[in-house]
């Protein structure tokens, strides 16, 4: 069922529409909740996807899907803000900073670990966007973007023209910012971060 018949059984039949977005993205969303939310409770987690399926459901009406917005890519970002907004709600155990400091432990600021979450979610879409490229695009994005490779030294590890390269980096960049809002990322401003 392709998701404009999804988000239509979703407005017309909310149980059956759910049923079939459960069965289709579940697993993803599953992913990124337990991601977001690694080292929480099973039950906080299940709460939290349980979450994501009744906003869907609550702004059913207002979800447009069209050529840079899909379903799952409005769907994950769901997923990601509401994690994001349970580990800021969550009430770190309170520990004194001289208990800490007795016993070696530096606490992370909840805002470093929420970071590191982010970061690394935001890391492994990215290279599994990458991944999705062709070749020579991906071995060119690798070099220039991971190797930190100039233009230059590129097209000679490659044996290409410094041009095609150039054109290839464009024109990668560009299909990675689709790729990329497919797999829940709601603008290029994380990409770049």
């Amino acid at each position: 069922m392709d998701e404009n018949a999804l988000l239509q059984l979703l407005k017309d039949n909310a149980e059956r529409g759910l049923q079939a977005i459960i069965e289709t993205y579940g697993p993803a969303v599953h992913k990124i909740c337990s991601s977001y939310l690694s080292g929480c409770r099973q039950e906080d987690i299940e709460e939290a996807e349980s979450d994501v399926y009744v906003k869907l459901w609550k702004h059913r009406e207002s979800v447009i899907i069209n050529e840079t917005y899909s379903l799952k890519s409005y769907l994950f970002a769901i997923a990601r803000n509401t994690c994001i907004d349970r580990q800021r709600s969550a009430q770190p155990e309170a520990l004194s900073l001289e208990a800490a400091s007795e016993n070696g432990f530096e606490p992370a600021a909840p805002d470093q670990t929420e970071g590191t979450v982010a970061a690394g979610w935001l890391s492994d879409t990215v290279r599994s966007a990458v991944a999705e490229l062709d070749e020579p695009a991906r071995s060119i994005y690798y070099a220039r973007y991971y190797e930190g490779l100039s233009i230059r030294e590129v097209a000679a590890k490659l044996n290409l023209p410094e041009k095609k390269v150039e054109n290839t980096l464009r024109r990668s960049r560009k299909k990675l910012r689709s790729i990329l809002v497919k797999k829940g990322v709601t603008s290029y401003e994380e990409f770049e971060g």
